[in-house]
Formats: C-alpha cells, structure tokens, sequence
C-alpha cells in the first residue's frame, strides 16, 4: 500500500511540474543570449536582408518569363545559413515568403519576411491546440 500510495504522490509531482519546466525553458534569444548565440542570431537577420536583395535583383533583372521572384536555391551570393538555423523559402514567382528557423532553440526563434521587406523576429505563440480544420464537422 505504501508503495502505490509513493508511486501516485510521485506520478502527481512529475505531472504538476511538467508544465512549469516547459514554460521555464532557457530560450537562447533572450535577456541571456551568450555572444556565440548573438553572433549566430545577427547573421539569420543578414541572411535575411541577403534574401530580400537578392530576389530584388530576380525580379529587376531576371527574365520574365519565369515570373518576378526564384526559388532560394536560384539566389545568388548568399551567405551560407548559420549553424543550427533552417530556411524555407516559397514562392509562385509573382511573391515570395521565407522564413529562417533556429533548430537549436527550445522557444523557437525564427526570423521571418516576404515580399514587402519588413524582417521579423519571433518566438511562436504559447497557445496551442487552438486551431481546427475548417473543413471538419
């Protein structure tokens, strides 16, 4: 009896901190980011202005034929994509939209732009599961 009566005081300790220890995360962008971290962080946000020049000139100087903006790997002088950092970039030739992920980073932090120039950085919400398929019933 007294090992059950453990194991439910154990499995309810270990529940009740699950959430705390995910909400406490040591994100790597934030009041604590170290140098090396900075370092990889400033150059996501100069790949990004990088991305934007590029598919500036796509678009002023390339053919029209293939439509205004290139897939990334059609860019030119890139830099390489920083360590631990993942780029996905789409477009249907008449816009475009990318976004450069930190893989490394238990928030998330990513950097995102299109089209319009603006740059962005961002952690994802904390609100999830609140989305459905609207072609559900």
């Amino acid at each position: 009896m007294r090992t059950v009566l453990t194991a439910v005081a154990a499995l309810f300790v270990l529940s009740a901190a699950g959430p705390a220890v995910a909400q406490n995360r040591q994100c790597l962008h934030d009041q604590l980011e170290t140098q090396a971290n900075r370092a990889r962080r400033e150059k996501a946000l100069e790949l990004a202005e990088d991305i934007n020049r590029a598919q500036g000139l796509a678009r002023r100087f390339g053919a029209r034929s293939q439509g205004d903006y290139r897939p990334l790997d059609q860019l030119t002088n890139l830099p390489d994509v920083p360590e631990g950092f993942r780029v996905q970039l789409h477009t249907d030739g008449m816009s475009y939209s990318f976004s450069i992920k930190d893989t490394r980073d238990p928030c998330g932090y990513a950097v995102f732009s299109d089209q319009s120039l603006d740059i962005y950085e961002a952690v994802p919400s904390p609100r999830q599961g609140r989305s459905r398929l609207l072609t559900q019933k």
